[in-house]
């Protein structure tokens, strides 16, 4: 029988399987992964729920994960001031994977911080492999206008959030606390405010400890003050009216 009457196991799909193994191990110390698959598949890999030492926060957050080869992506590092969340900043440039116009407001209307993972597989000289994972926040540009295939450009900044097997979720340094969990809790406060919601959040829950707790972070208002005012006067006005109805039933 002809070699070409078998099925094939190419190495992408390999590579994949690899990137997405390697996602659940790196981040399962401080989520819960919760894997969509097959005709659930409709723009997002993960539902993954922050951990806090043996308690789930509630907060949730979507999650794409793609892989590569470093032979097909170029990684430079971008060390043009310090990072807010002190992890080390990379243009990753030669992305060959596309993110659906669809998906985007997908992942926009989910209203939960949304990330993609690039997990990028090296080969050592000694013929072994080795596996980084960067991410790349979309909550900013999501919450922030209409968003569109341009104002995502993949080929960007992304965070590098590995040392070997360890997921850097915490990182402190002189300018204050950073880490993916830095990074996932201004973006869940995003959400919120993207939503009119002024939440009063307590960090420490996250494990976040420098940051107050229960604050209104008036920069992020600023970005959001048309939602929130437009939800507040609309609030204001149900209790009005509520406020009349219930003067007129006494």
């Amino acid at each position: 029988m002809s070699s070409s009457n078998y099925k094939h196991y190419s190495q992408g799909p390999r590579i994949g399987i690899r990137g997405e193994s390697y996602f659940e191990t790196l981040i399962s110390e401080y989520c819960i992964p919760h894997h969509i698959t097959g005709p659930k598949d409709i723009g997002m890999d993960y539902i993954c729920e922050w951990v806090h030492g043996d308690r789930p926060s509630g907060i949730l957050f979507g999650v794409q994960v793609k892989t590569s080869t470093k032979a097909d992506v170029k990684i430079i590092p971008d060390n043009t001031g310090n990072t807010l969340n002190n992890l080390q900043k990379y243009t990753i440039g030669k992305i060959d994977f596309k993110i659906r116009l669809a998906d985007l407001f997908y992942w926009r209307g989910l209203g939960i911080p949304f990330y993609l993972f690039l997990v990028v597989e090296h080969k050592n000289s000694d013929g072994t492999k080795t596996l980084d994972c960067y991410y790349k926040r979309f909550t900013p540009p999501l919450t922030r206008g209409r968003p569109t295939i341009k104002s995502m450009n993949l080929n960007g900044e992304f965070y590098h959030v590995n040392e070997g097997s360890s997921f850097i979720a915490f990182n402190v340094a002189e300018n204050g606390e950073g880490g993916f969990a830095r990074d996932l809790f201004f973006d869940h406060v995003r959400c919120c405010y993207h939503k009119g919601t002024i939440a009063l959040f307590d960090p420490t829950l996250m494990g976040l400890k420098t940051f107050p707790r229960k604050a209104v972070y008036t920069d992020l208002f600023d970005s959001y003050k048309d939602e929130i005012c437009s939800v507040y006067e609309e609030t204001k006005r149900f209790l009005v009216a509520a406020s009349g109805y219930e003067n007129k039933q006494t």
